[in-house]
């Protein structure tokens, strides 16, 4: 069989292979320079948009002005960057003004038409403006973006409902947030917040209970940032379900720790015993900052447990009691006879003299 070579091709074919050729170049070139071009076109008009209206949303605070600059619809997008990074600054002052100037400028219409934008910055955008804005007649389709795909266009969604009307949004948030497992909890407590401390705490409770097994010991651990015992008796009464799952019971009692409510006492000690290590460990920690001097007995037992993490923390819980002193450490190492309660003994012990002693406060 006979092998061809370039010579055999028409001279016509090279001709044209060679002009196609340098035709894809140039429109590639062009390309380019035209993506450039436009590229600085965007940042001309976006620092001129910044140059105008920068000084105008400084000054609207104090001082009204009768006119405004006009907008395009691309201007008004760069304007709308601007404003949520102006709002975020001012947090502490009055927002007044500047929700009265976004619409004298027609941002509401706006950004109800970036709603259905298929750009998903753009959506973003919208759904925190209109939040901010507090726009009731955005309600319906921001609701329904609670449950979008994206985690962030949701949880931005989300914010905003609760930015508009927070007792009509809790309701409706309450079955999603405790389903979204993309979702931060420390985020959920942050945006619930701004519903108040008492409303973030009951219904982070509920949400717990209600919603996904796994994220709710998650959502638990969370209520002491809110800095509200409302959701304490939601926890208490929770307890007597029989069937409750220890990671929920664990993260019970570790908030139970935190608030240092006496009346959770007696549950944090009947909890010293259970068969989960990890349930024991949290009953110990909490009773650590619970207990009284009636509890050293409790916790001396915990030192002979199977488990390693239940006696350190049976130890650390231990020398944390009010009641507690360095003479009856010193006895009760006396007494002791296992080598797994010297173990955790003798470091507690040392750490307990460490902050006892006037020289611990010295750098």
């Amino acid at each position: 069989m006979l092998a061809f070579t370039h010579t055999d091709l028409p001279l016509d074919l090279w001709y044209i292979s060679a002009i196609l050729l340098s035709c894809i170049i140039a429109l590639l070139l062009a390309s380019i320079l035209l993506f450039r071009r436009s590229r600085l076109a965007d940042q001309h008009r976006r620092q001129r948009v910044i140059a105008i209206w920068k000084p105008l949303l400084e000054q609207y605070a104090v001082k009204t002005f009768p006119t405004l600059p006009a907008l395009t619809r691309r201007d008004h997008v760069v304007f709308l960057y601007l404003w949520n990074e102006h709002y975020e600054s001012v947090r502490d002052a009055p927002t007044a003004p500047l929700v009265h100037l976004a619409q004298r400028v027609g941002t509401p219409d706006l950004t109800k038409e970036l709603l259905h934008s298929h750009h998903l910055g753009h959506r973003m955008l919208a759904v925190v403006t209109l939040g901010r804005l507090q726009d009731h007649s955005a309600w319906t389709p921001i609701h329904t973006l609670v449950t979008h795909h994206n985690s962030f266009l949701a949880f931005n969604a989300a914010q905003a409902l609760l930015r508009i009307d927070p007792k009509a949004a809790l309701p409706l948030l309450l079955p999603v947030l405790g389903r979204r497992t993309d979702w931060s909890p420390l985020k959920l407590v942050s945006m619930l917040q701004t519903a108040g401390g008492d409303l973030a705490s009951e219904i982070l409770a509920q949400a717990a209970i209600q919603g996904d097994p796994d994220i709710g010991p998650r959502l638990i651990r969370y209520l002491p940032v809110t800095k509200s015992r409302r959701g304490l008796p939601i926890l208490r009464q929770l307890l007597h379900d029989a069937s409750l799952s220890p990671n929920m019971l664990a993260a019970c009692l570790f908030v139970f720790g935190e608030f240092r409510d006496p009346a959770d006492l007696p549950i944090v000690r009947h909890h010293l015993t259970h068969e989960a290590w990890y349930v024991r460990v949290q009953a110990a920690t909490a009773l650590g900052k619970l207990g009284t001097v009636d509890d050293e007995e409790q916790l001396i037992d915990l030192f002979t447990d199977d488990h390693w993490w239940v006696r350190y923390r049976a130890g650390e819980a231990l020398v944390s009691l009010e009641s507690m002193t360095e003479e009856k450490l010193m006895r009760l190492q006396e007494s002791l006879t296992s080598p797994e309660s010297h173990e955790i003994l003798a470091p507690i012990l040392a750490k307990f003299r460490a902050r006892r002693s006037p020289i611990a406060v010295r750098p």
